[in-house]
């Protein structure tokens, strides 16, 4: 696989568990699995496959990558700050040691399972959110989107 390729040093076999372990559901998954293989349209990786003319994004000037498109760009650094804060407290850790990475390869192994599930689950949330979503994203929107997931994952498990 491509991704695999790219990124030898990860821990793939980790990265696939962690996907299918996600209580989310298979279009979250999906979209999820997207991000891993960087297929996601941003304008770096069209330029590197000569469809875009440049690398650059068109609202704040740097670098479009996926981490940078969701963890510093626009109004989506907000709410990785708040996805990082909420992922520490369940955690007991500080901010800081929540890497990026962890949105384009899950390869964390967390204990007790309900914590990990609990993380993965946040963490694909984000993802879906930032690359998915095209309106104003801001905080307010994001607990909205969380909580009415939280509760589409709920009626889902129990039917």
């Amino acid at each position: 696989m491509r991704a695999e390729k790219q990124c030898p040093e990860a821990e793939w076999k980790t990265i696939w568990k962690n996907l299918a372990l996600t209580q989310t559901t298979g279009e979250d998954k999906a979209n999820w699995y997207k991000v891993i293989h960087d297929i996601i349209p941003t304008n770096e990786r069209l330029h590197r496959i000569r469809i875009a003319r440049t690398d650059i994004g068109i609202e704040c000037n740097q670098k479009d990558t996926l981490i940078h498109r969701m963890t510093e760009c626009g109004e989506n650094a907000a709410n990785w700050k708040r996805i990082q804060n909420h992922i520490a407290r369940m955690l007991r850790v500080a901010p800081k040691n929540i890497p990026h990475e962890w949105l384009i390869r899950p390869q964390m192994n967390l204990w007790p399972p309900q914590r990990h599930k609990a993380v993965l689950w946040l963490l694909a949330r984000h993802v879906l959110y930032t690359t998915e979503r095209r309106r104003s994203q801001n905080p307010l929107e994001l607990m909205d989107f969380l909580r009415r997931s939280r509760w589409k994952l709920y009626q889902w498990q129990t039917s």
